[in-house]
């Protein structure tokens, strides 16, 4: 059921960005990989089942560092892991990223947003994925949402509704 859920909220986060690909990607238990679970747009079914190292690729790094990332040209980022991309038959020209953590703090995934068609100039992209990417680890984490993440969730609904009316 979680893949289900993980499956449903990538295909919201990337029509809310009109991007052209949104995946997520679980850390191992050692927390020393990260796999591709979910995904929605291009490339989705190549990605699945992907494994990259923590550190290796824009996801590795987010998932290294514990925060979010915003890239507008992957060329000019010594991060991006060209051949991973490649490989899913998809190379992106920019990637929002967001990790997301468990109840304990602990990274526990990667919510990545690829090319999206909204402007991503200001802050409030990364702040929105950033509070998208925490209820994906409330989902996995079988923590449940807080109260405020409640309040989060309900707004999140109206947003996803608004988008799926266009």
């Amino acid at each position: 059921m979680v893949t289900d859920a993980l499956i449903r909220s990538v295909t919201a986060v990337r029509e809310l960005f009109d991007a052209a690909a949104c995946s997520c990607a679980l850390a191992s238990p050692e927390g020393d990989s990260l796999t591709f679970m979910a995904a929605d747009g291009i490339g989705a079914e190549e990605v699945i089942g992907v494994v990259v190292p923590v550190g290796r690729g824009l996801v590795g790094w987010t998932a290294m560092s514990g925060q979010p990332v915003a890239v507008r040209d992957v060329g000019d980022d010594s991060r991006f892991a060209r051949d991973i991309a490649e490989s899913t038959g998809y190379v992106p020209t920019a990637i929002l990223a967001a990790p997301f953590f468990d109840s304990a703090g602990e990274v526990v995934g990667v919510l990545e947003v690829l090319d999206p068609a909204i402007d991503t100039s200001g802050d409030w992209p990364l702040a929105v994925l950033g509070t998208l990417a925490s209820q994906l680890g409330a989902i996995v984490a079988g923590d449940g949402p807080s109260d405020a993440d409640q309040r989060y969730l309900a707004i999140g609904r109206q947003v996803v509704e608004l988008v799926e009316r266009r």
